[in-house]
Formats: structure tokens, sequence, C-alpha cells
């Protein structure tokens, strides 16, 4: 079933103009990466399942989770899918999807048109729905105004974000009852900087970090959509005990050169960071910052302002030259410091 949900995932991408595309921030998980987060949900058994799929677009993900409640591992008596899916053009394909399983799997799904974040804010508010046991999700990508409805509707739940993907995730987290578990695939970019302090402040609070993967190529895990952006896959267990936490790494959405380390949670947020920064070591080897005592000064201190994107070689290499010229200035990388010492 996956080979055909994925057949119908490239169909819709590719019939579906890339400013729809932008305008919803919204693009379609492939098979491989939706099997892979279904495989992150700790192996359980219990009566029921209720899973939440917010921005579930055909469906990949949902049917990524109930194949392998199918096939083993999560051991259900029944599951129950309440899919959320904006764009209405979808609904028929998410619909097939979802009905394919019925025959397989005792399922009860509802697909629900409307707009996540106001649904999921009611719900709150009125103490209705906090029983999610699941969520899996690739959420939208698409910044937040300041003054927009959405940041009012999320202030009313306690929740300050600037982007429509850390939001979903916040209230996904919200909407899980103690123990449930997500799994989200989601720019890397809430890992730090002041203006994602708060949504780590809000997850780290009510949750706790199992595992997180990082693909090492910006180009590959959306390349039919020809999206750049380094993601990173988050298992979040709402309520859960603080402790290690699994990082792996891999290339690309093939995963054929997966590597797995396991962490203590105070290399992952640094005790005494007032920020909550996300740091994902990739190696067992301590980081540069862990090795240098230099390294104790935020940027402010120190006077220096930084501005992330406008200057990376891909984006410019029209401007690239081989030696100085007149007018350039070096472009550095940390392979530059390899070796250096403080006195």
């Amino acid at each position: 079933m996956l080979l055909a949900v994925e057949q119908a995932r490239l169909r819709v991408s590719k019939n579906t103009e890339a400013k729809r595309k932008s305008q919803l921030g919204q693009f379609l998980t492939p098979a491989r990466t939706a099997e892979f987060m279904a495989a992150l949900f700790s192996e359980t058994k219990r009566p029921l399942c209720r899973l939440l799929d917010p921005g579930a677009g055909i469906g990949s993900l949902s049917s990524a989770f109930i194949e392998r409640s199918i096939t083993g591992g999560l051991d259900f008596a029944q599951v129950e899918v309440t899919a959320f899916e904006l764009d209405e053009r979808l609904h028929a394909e998410l619909r097939n999807t979802l009905a394919s399983y019925a025959s397989q799997i005792p399922l009860h799904y509802e697909i629900v048109g409307g707009d996540f974040i106001e649904e999921a804010v009611n719900r709150l508010q009125f103490n209705y729905g906090h029983s999610f046991t699941h969520a899996i999700l690739n959420p939208p990508y698409k910044k937040i105004n300041s003054t927009s409805r959405y940041r009012h509707l999320l202030r009313q739940v306690g929740i300050e974000t600037v982007n429509l993907y850390s939001a979903f995730v916040a209230l996904a987290v919200a909407l899980l009852a103690p123990g449930g578990e997500l799994v989200a695939i989601i720019p890397r970019s809430f890992c730090n900087g002041p203006y994602y302090r708060p949504f780590r402040d809000f997850i780290l609070n009510r949750a706790a970090i199992r595992q997180l993967h990082l693909f090492n190529s910006r180009t590959q895990t959306f390349k039919d959509d020809a999206v750049l952006q380094e993601n990173v896959i988050i298992q979040l267990e709402r309520d859960g005990v603080p402790s290690d936490v699994t990082v792996t790494t891999s290339t690309d959405d093939t995963f054929s050169d997966l590597a797995a380390n396991l962490h203590p949670l105070n290399r992952i947020v640094f005790p005494d960071d007032p920020e909550l920064f996300i740091h994902i070591p990739t190696s067992l080897g301590q980081t540069a910052i862990e090795r240098s005592a230099a390294i104790r000064y935020s940027l402010a201190e120190i006077g220096v302002a930084v501005s992330t994107g406008p200057v990376v070689d891909f984006r410019l290499k029209e401007h690239l030259c081989n030696e100085p010229e007149p007018g350039t200035v070096p472009l550095l990388y940390p392979g530059h410091f390899k070796g250096q010492a403080t006195a």
C-alpha cells in the first residue's frame, strides 16, 4: 500500500504548482522518510491508539504508521486517526489512503478540513481532545507575522512562536496525553536563535527528547519539490522523564549510511544555557563548544551581530573567487579553525 501512496504523492506533487505549495507551506513526505519516522515510535501494546496527523496531505505519514501497526511493533486493538488537511483538493487522496486499510485493521478515521491551529486552540481552551496517544507530522513551513491572527490564537494557549511548523509541533505536544509520543520532520532552525527560545522552552517543559535524526544533505529529503532546507526528525514523549538522547544521521532519505550514538541530555541542552539551545552532536567526540574554554561569551557580549543565510557558498557561486582580489573578503569555514588554540 505504501507504494501506491508514494505514487500518488509523486503525481500530486507534480501536478501542484510551485506557487500553491509555497502559499500553503506544505510539501508531501516521501515514503522512505515516512517509514523511518513511523519506526521511531516505541514498541507498545494497548487497546486503543488515537493518532493525530496535522497537515496530513495525502496521508503518507498515517499510512506508514498504520503499516507498522499491521506488520508489528505497534500492537493496537483499534486505531483512530484524526487527520487535518486544509487543502480540500487533497481530501479525496487522503480518504482513499485511509480507507484502504479498513479491511486490514480495526480503523476509524476522521478528516478535518478546517484550520488546525484554530481547531487545536479551541480544543485546548475547552479541554477537549487531550487524549491523543501518538502524533506524526510534517507541518507546513511558513513565517507567522507578529500581528497576525495566528499569533493571537497561539498566545491564548501560551504558545509564542514565529513559524507554522513550530506552532504545529507545540500544539500537537499540548494535545498529547501523558506518555504520548510525537515524531515530526521539521527545519533545524528551532534548535537555536532567540526567535525560537519560547518554543524550545514550551516543548522542553512538556516533553522529553528521545531521538533526533539529522540529514547531512540539504537537498535530498524533499528533492522532488526542490526544497533546500536542513531538516531534522525529532521524537518527543509528553511528560517523559528526561534521559539520554539517541542521535542518528544519514546522508539522505535512503538511510543507507545510518549511524547512531547515544548522548546524555546535558550534551543536547547544556544545563547552564539560558537560551536552551538544542545541540545535535554527530559523533561521540566533544564539540568545539565543549572543548574550548574560550567559547564562553555570547555574541552580544563581545559586540558581534550575525545574520545567517545571505552569505552561503551554494547561493553565491558566481561571486566566489579562488584567490583574493581587490574588494573581496574571505569566506571562512570551520576547517579554517582546525588546530587553533587560545593562549
